[in-house]
């Protein structure tokens, strides 16, 4: 590629590029199965911006996709976040941040078993300065790559949620392992 930026100009390379998304994008597609696919998993949390002093967290995800046109799939997720590990001392070891946040979302595959995604949804959560838990509106996003059936379907996925909660925003990144079944 070097060679080829310094040789052409501008309006050529867009042209380049755009015809290889054009070539090369009919050979990739999302799940290739019409029917719906599940996964079902254990994840680690990991707080990254005012999760109530918490900073690990240890929970499930569980998660329906399904083919919607080419490269793109529809997908909904829920999942469950217990905060573990905390940076503060709790009177009677009364730790209690959860968060379960209940995401829709488009996947996009850019390559073969490899994809992004973004997702909005909601999330009801308790944070240890709180009396009783919320619901708020919730955004994130998601790559994650789906081995193939001689490897026994294995999804994993690495994410990010975010929601807002007394002005600030506060999110973490979830690293998820989950069984696909179709």
């Amino acid at each position: 590629f070097e060679v080829f930026s310094c040789m052409c100009s501008p309006v050529i390379k867009h042209f380049v590029v755009v015809l290889m998304v054009i070539v090369f994008s009919p050979a990739v597609m999302a799940q290739k199965s019409p029917a719906f696919s599940y996964r079902l998993g254990p994840s680690l949390s990991f707080g990254l911006s005012h999760i109530a002093n918490n900073n690990v967290g240890l929970g499930g995800i569980a998660g329906v996709e399904r083919n919607i046109h080419g490269i793109f799939a529809a997908e909904a997720e829920l999942s469950y976040v217990y905060f573990t590990g905390d940076k503060a001392l709790y009177n009677d070891g009364k730790n209690k941040a959860y968060t379960i946040p209940a995401m829709l979302g488009v996947k996009a595959y850019f390559f073969p078993n490899i994809y992004v995604s973004a997702r909005a949804g909601g999330i009801y959560f308790l944070l240890n300065q709180m009396s009783s838990p919320e619901l708020r509106l919730s955004y994130g996003m998601a790559a994650g790559i789906n081995f193939p059936p001689k490897t026994n379907r294995i999804n994993v996925q690495l994410g990010y949620n975010a929601f807002r909660h007394y002005s600030i925003t506060r999110g973490y990144a979830t690293l998820a392992a989950a069984i696909i079944i179709n």
